[in-house]
């Protein structure tokens, strides 16, 4: 069973530090919005950028989430697969699959393209094919086209 490389896994602690801090920040900013007079006008518009800020705080997170969820879908592949080696396309197949479920070819070539900026139908297909014969990812017949999605990661029993 292969482990989280070190670089790794000082990445997940530091994004688990980070977020950490973040909600710190919102909650810190939650309870000085309880103690600000609504009263004096000053006041209101410093209440009105903090409204902001907490948005802006709470969007910045979301990234964090979707890294965590794919280094905890990493961790699995990489149990599962010890051999596993892929590269950059391949990742975003498998990230874009994880936030979104099944997808056709035409609409995870989309989101390649979203995360990396370029990418070709025919090379995700070519990775897709590789994937599926590795066992890592599945076509469905969902009844309107071929769909693709992540081989469900049996949980161990314990």
């Amino acid at each position: 069973m292969k482990q989280l490389s070190t670089e790794d896994k000082e990445l997940e602690n530091r994004m688990a530090e980070l977020e950490e801090k973040i909600n710190y920040v919102i909650l810190q900013i939650n309870t000085l919005q309880h103690k600000v007079s609504d009263s004096n006008p000053e006041l209101k518009q410093m209440m009105g950028l903090q409204r902001i800020l907490t948005t802006s705080l709470q969007v910045t997170k979301v990234p964090f989430s979707v890294i965590s969820q794919t280094l905890g879908l990493k961790d699995k592949l990489v149990e599962k697969f010890p051999n596993l080696k892929y590269d950059d396309i391949s990742k975003s197949i498998l990230a874009a699959l994880e936030r979104k479920g099944q997808l056709n070819i035409s609409q995870l070539t989309e989101q390649v393209r979203k995360e990396r900026g370029s990418a070709s139908r025919r090379i995700v297909r070519k990775r897709v094919d590789k994937m599926v014969e590795d066992g890592i990812i599945q076509e469905i017949d969902s009844g309107y086209g071929r769909q693709i999605e992540i081989v469900p990661l049996e949980e161990e029993e314990v």
